[in-house]
């Protein structure tokens, strides 16, 4: 039997186990460095949240080889960067929710987290942040809990309540503060080698496990968007990190890039002519397990990366 044929298969019954598994709008909002500590899972994030995986172990030591420690340096400038868009994204997305503008709200949801996801390992570091921006509603009850913040109460503002009224404005203010937060942080948080190896891999895997579900954005179904992010980051990393593995292990350069070809090669079909992802509700089961596949095959090869760079 052809490896890709099981593996498309094996694919669709991870899809199937992980799916069969998974009025008021609450009280006051949480005031600021008030951040809920739910559900803290395996390394960063809540137990459902956004969870990049990363583990403050993963964030530590270093190397002496200079091509590996030019590319840290220049994934720094890259995660440096993208804070900034991040901050210019999410405050358009929260202006439009301040200014009762419903249809530019929800078509700036998915934009606004572009950058989150392409950096979410590295973010996901500082915990407070992650969990208060990007956790899901299940560490939390139901969505009237107040301590359930960020994107996805925003989410289910505008998706689920069709509506930028009740207490949106002011979680769209602590999203503002939140992202403010990360950006005062992030220029003085470590990054150790092995966390951006690690950190690409744990990018794939986090939407080959968990987000190809469509679990994550449940209310609006803009999942495509956060799989797109997600591999462009990982492709920061293996760009930035380019001269040192082909040194070290050229092979498997080889394969990851042809790995990242193959998933954007899968989201292809999906995207939409003025740019975006199509609902992921158009996708059958069988589309999720084909994409799948390809993002379990290239979390595999990531995974070889600290190794072969002999950062563990």
């Amino acid at each position: 039997m052809p490896r890709r044929f099981v593996t498309t298969l094996l694919a669709a019954v991870v899809i199937a186990a992980v799916t069969s598994c998974g009025g008021d709008d609450g009280d006051d909002v949480r005031t600021e460095g008030s951040t809920s500590q739910s559900g803290s899972g395996n390394g960063s994030g809540s137990g459902s949240g956004s969870g990049s995986g990363l583990s403050e172990e993963d964030n530590t030591g270093t190397s002496d080889d200079p091509d590996i420690l030019a590319g840290v340096a220049a994934y720094r400038e890259y995660v440096l960067g993208e804070v900034t868009a991040l901050q210019a994204d999410t405050t358009a997305f929260t202006d439009a929710v301040r200014g009762g503008d419903l249809a530019t709200a929800q078509g700036l949801y998915a934009p606004s987290r572009v950058s989150w996801e392409r950096i979410e390992p590295i973010a996901g570091l500082i915990e407070d942040i992650d969990v208060a921006v990007d956790a899901r509603v299940d560490d939390f009850g139901d969505e009237t809990n107040p301590e359930f913040t960020g994107w996805h109460k925003l989410e289910w503002f505008l998706f689920e309540r069709q509506t930028t009224g009740g207490r949106a404005a002011e979680y769209a203010d602590q999203l503002d503060a939140d992202i403010a937060d990360l950006a005062a942080q992030i220029p003085q948080l470590e990054i150790a080698p092995s966390a951006v190896a690690i950190g690409a891999q744990e990018l794939v895997e986090e939407v080959s496990r968990g987000k190809i579900t469509g679990e994550e954005d449940r209310y609006s179904h803009t999942d495509l968007w956060d799989f797109a992010a997600n591999i462009e980051g990982a492709q920061a990393v293996i760009d930035s990190l380019e001269v040192a593995l082909e040194k070290f292990d050229a092979d498997l350069l080889a394969e990851v890039r042809a790995g990242i070809d193959e998933v954007f090669a899968g989201l292809e079909p999906y995207t939409l002519p003025d740019g975006g992802y199509v609902s992921y509700l158009e996708l059958t089961e069988d589309d999720k397990a084909v994409l799948q596949a390809s993002l379990a095959e290239l979390s595999e090869n990531l995974a070889e990366v600290p190794a072969a760079l002999e950062l563990s």
